[in-house]
């Protein structure tokens, strides 16, 4: 089994690879009282040609007076905390890459940038994980693919125009510190294999994409989260934990009187430990949105 960091932080991007296709949708639907709950799978980074956006979401989000977000898209590039941001993804010692590395690890991952044309004496001073997740955007964008064209930011959006309340799962500040713990996590063979791995990212982003529209819980815990089990702090730290804090705030959502579109990675909501499975344990019944 491969510990890949790309494979831990792009879920929060592309989410999940399916083929189930009588599987309908990522938006899952929760009541309680008076009001009722959208838990809305994202894709963080699209292309244009990804758009429209399916059905279920606009669904979700026009019976919603409320949406909220995994973290508020945006934040992060407010100057405070784009400097915590910056302060977090470097070394502290002044070093870089070179120092931190095997010198036969470092000299394939300066290659990996020279073919890229990536400007690895300006990189290189980057922590490991810092380093990846930099790397996985450039593709990203390669492919045409950006935030600004997610799931996220088309909310977001969308809510400001029409006078919604929007909010967040977690603050900037936490996201960081989520991102320093995925970094602690990974060694230099792990990283050399999340280099190897980004090679396939075309494809693999082509496929989730193309799956992202049908959503099957199954599917998510089988090819994603199963994986990460087997490596339990980072999945603790990554899904148990985060989970256990959402599921109190959906809660409370659920304990109001507007209904609320909840937009986060799926990844999250599949699983034993994952969003849907903590609300049918308290008691609630998820139903799927159907294509009309």
């Amino acid at each position: 089994m491969k510990f890949s960091l790309w494979r831990f932080v792009l879920p929060a991007f592309f989410v999940f690879m399916a083929a189930d296709a009588v599987a309908q949708s990522s938006v899952w639907m929760v009541r309680a009282g008076k009001a009722t709950v959208y838990l809305a799978g994202s894709v963080h980074l699209l292309r244009s040609a990804d758009h429209p956006l399916p059905a279920e979401f606009f669904r979700a989000y026009d019976n919603s007076r409320r949406i909220v977000f995994e973290v508020m898209p945006g934040e992060m590039e407010r100057p405070e905390n784009m400097e915590k941001y910056l302060r977090a993804s470097v070394y502290s010692d002044g070093k870089t890459l070179r120092e931190h590395l095997p010198a036969e690890i470092y000299e394939r991952v300066e290659i990996f940038c020279k073919d890229k044309n990536y400007p690895m004496n300006r990189l290189a001073y980057l922590r490991p994980g810092f380093f990846l997740i930099t790397l996985t955007v450039f593709e990203m964008n390669k492919l045409g693919a950006d935030l600004k064209k997610g799931v996220d930011y088309y909310f977001k959006e969308k809510a400001l125009q029409d006078g919604k309340t929007i909010g967040a799962l977690e603050t900037a500040e936490e996201q960081i510190k989520f991102l320093s713990l995925l970094d602690a996590a990974l060694d230099a063979r792990q990283m050399m294999e999340s280099i190897e791995e980004l090679k396939m990212l075309e494809e693999y982003y082509t496929k989730t994409v193309a799956a992202w529209k049908k959503g099957d819980e199954e599917e998510i815990d089988r090819v994603y989260l199963k994986r990460l089990k087997g490596y339990p702090e980072a999945y603790q730290t990554i899904i148990t934990d985060r989970n256990k804090r959402w599921v109190k705030i959906v809660e409370t959502f659920l304990g109001g009187e507007e209904n609320t579109m909840v937009v986060g990675g799926v990844a999250h909501f599949a699983g034993e430990e994952g969003l849907l499975n903590l609300l049918r344990q308290r008691g609630y019944k998820l139903v799927k949105l159907q294509k009309r």
